[in-house]
């Protein structure tokens, strides 16, 4: 088992790093210290308290600008030492059997650079009794196996709502949190994240109005008004129904794609809703700006590092969600302003309202024919697709930096 180690400074102006006596003479040969892209030739001393308590003379301390107390995993390789944070990324499957392995090995490869030793685990990796887990890092341009301490940072990346609920992840990601900071730990109710801004004046008018549990006479109501959509309260986006009234009428379109007429609501009722509305909402439907006939909306990825910062901000289609450069939509300088602005205020408000420690927010910012702004949805775990995009993804390096130095101010927190 790898072991990590605790570094506590102490003041000297010479580069010296002490041991425990136990590993001292593995690493008695060792004449450079590196972190990150940074070497500095270093002295190595041993000592006997503590068997995982690391010294720093202050002057590595300030070179590399490490934090004190913060726990490090060290890899030695000839006369050089490589010291590293510990950084984890917990996912329901080993990287080589996700769609998303390239992006894993960028995200390790920029966390290298950063001083960042990254592992990757899933829920059946954990062992609880030692406080371990066995996992895979990527180094030397392929995967090995590592067994090591929990890491103190976690970056929650289960691709679902069914994985995350599952009790045996519930079960793990309960014990990650007694000693691990876990940011992003779930995924967001869509309707509790609804009620929370319905309440806050500041930002309420931002979303389109909204009936729970609607009565067949208040769709009726609504209908004799304008078009009205009908979502499902599970959460989920494998129910969504627009409805309007043409011609006499009723015109359906299911999920985006599929459109049908009925004779009237009562028609539609007995097709899809037999025992009434009790489990959906009610929206008054948004006649969305469009780009070559369809519909679209921003999708905003926001990170924090010190502070909130904008770091993708692109258009997306209704049909088949496909992703268009924001270049092509030609929506003004003070629009795109405006809804970066928009989702920084948002993401600043919800990481107060929201529970757990939260790195990371994707909103889906609509913009209709009258270019008001309205919230569609806030996602906990914003879809790396975009990443892939042509036009977009020389962004994805940053996108991850901004993980790490998110990690770096939560490592912080154990000083």
């Amino acid at each position: 088992m790898r072991q990590t180690f605790q570094i506590i400074a102490y003041p000297n102006d010479k580069n010296r790093m002490i041991v425990p006596i136990e590993i001292y003479y593995r690493l008695k040969q060792i004449s450079m210290l590196q972190h990150g892209l940074q070497n500095i030739p270093c002295d190595i001393l041993s000592h006997h308290n503590k068997s995982d308590t690391i010294y720093l003379s202050s002057s590595i301390m300030k070179q590399f600008h490490l934090i004190n107390h913060a726990p490090i995993i060290l890899d030695i390789d000839t006369h050089t030492c490589h010291m590293n944070y510990l950084f984890g990324v917990f996912s329901h499957r080993s990287p080589q059997q996700t769609s998303y392995e390239r992006l894993y090995q960028e995200m390790a490869s920029v966390g290298h650079t950063h001083g960042f030793k990254t592992i990757f685990f899933s829920y059946h990796h954990i062992h609880s009794q030692t406080n371990s887990l066995t996992g895979v890092v990527w180094q030397e341009q392929k995967w090995k196996t590592i067994e090591t301490d929990i890491p103190p940072v976690i970056y929650n990346r289960i691709p679902n709502r069914k994985i995350e609920s599952h009790k045996k992840v519930q079960k793990i990601k309960q014990h990650l949190t007694t000693n691990s900071i876990i940011f992003n730990p779930d995924f967001f109710n869509k309707w509790q994240v609804y009620d929370d801004i319905i309440n806050h004046e500041r930002i309420n008018y931002l979303l389109p109005d909204t009936t729970f549990h609607p009565s067949t006479q208040t769709i009726r109501h609504k209908l004799s008004q304008h078009p009205i959509t009908l979502m499902s309260l599970k959460d989920d986006d494998t129910n969504h129904f627009y409805l309007e009234e043409v011609g006499g009428l009723l015109f359906v379109t299911h999920n985006y794609n599929s459109r049908q007429y009925y004779q009237d609501l009562e028609q539609f009722k007995q097709a899809f809703f037999p025992n009434g509305f009790q489990q959906y909402v009610l929206q008054d439907a948004l006649d969305l700006m469009q780009h070559q006939g369809d519909p679209f909306y921003l999708r905003v990825h926001t990170n924090k590092t010190k502070q909130w910062q904008v770091s993708f901000l692109y258009g997306r289609k209704n049909i088949g969600n496909e992703i268009v450069n924001l270049d092509t939509l030609n929506l003004g300088r003070n629009i795109v302003k405006k809804v970066k602005e928009l989702a920084i205020v948002l993401s600043k408000l919800l990481e107060n309202m929201l529970p757990g420690t939260i790195g990371e927010i994707g909103f889906d910012i609509g913009i209709d024919q009258e270019r008001r702004l309205w919230l569609l949805e806030v996602q906990a775990k914003p879809s790396w697709q975009v990443f892939y995009h042509p036009a977009l993804a020389t962004k994805t390096q940053d996108y991850f930096t901004s993980l790490f130095e998110f990690s770096l101010a939560s490592i912080s927190s154990f000083e």
